[in-house]
């Protein structure tokens, strides 16, 4: 008779994971108890207890899994850190176009995966950037800082006469344009019924670059005064 290899601890624990990124994305975190994860996963609730102690720690350990497993940069194509040293308009241009391409690759190659946990990853990460819960923001923020470092050193290169403030409303604002056009084509087709589906990211790369440059090189108009009663 074929005995059937003893599960490692890293098979468990992977196993254990893998079934609360299941049940987080499907149900949510409240209702989610320790019990539904050991039994989609096939395994003993106290095995939880052992690789996790808590709820909580399993859902810290599904995180930084998932912000492992689904936001590895994609091999083909990707461009690295841009560079700064390079002050000219068109050289900061282009560093603004390296930014941007880099950021829909992510997104693209992220959330258009073939990996079978791709659905329930996509949900339970858009759910954390709605709300991110405390036990994970430390995992959240580490994860984009080195993101948002950039994005802020590609606007102040080109508008280095806005206050810290107003950086990060258009940095929040160029994170945003590059996420809806990556992540959003399936709504964005049926609310937008004339957008190419095809567009590729070398285009929007172009497209959103020429839109966000032109943007930030043209000085805000002075908000004129309440007229006096």
């Amino acid at each position: 008779m074929t005995t059937l290899p003893t599960p490692t601890p890293v098979d468990t624990r992977q196993c254990l994971i893998e079934a609360g990124l299941a049940c987080f994305a499907k149900y949510g975190y409240d209702a989610t108890s320790i019990r539904l994860v050991a039994s989609m996963a096939g395994k003993n609730s106290s095995l939880i207890s052992y690789y996790f102690k808590n709820k909580e720690g399993m859902y810290r350990a599904v995180i930084q899994h998932l912000l492992t497993r689904f936001t590895t940069r994609p091999a083909e194509g990707w461009s690295s850190a841009p560079d700064f040293s390079d002050t000219s308009e068109e050289g900061i241009k282009r560093k603004l176009h390296a930014l941007i391409r880099r950021i829909l690759m992510e997104v693209d190659a992220h959330f258009k995966s073939s990996d079978p946990l791709r659905n329930a990853a996509v949900r339970l990460f858009l759910s954390e950037l709605q709300s991110p819960k405390d036990e994970v923001k430390d995992l959240l923020r580490e994860k984009m800082v080195f993101s948002i470092c950039e994005i802020r050193e590609c606007i102040r290169a080109i508008r280095p006469d806005v206050s810290a403030a107003d950086i990060d409303f258009w940095g929040i604002t160029l994170q945003g344009c590059c996420v809806c056009h990556a992540l959003m084509a399936e709504i964005n087709g049926l609310v937008w019924t004339s957008v190419d589906p095809n567009l590729s990211i070398e285009v929007m790369a172009d497209r959103l670059t020429d839109f966000v440059f032109s943007g930030l090189r043209r000085p805000e108009r002075p908000r004129e005064e309440l007229p006096s009663h």
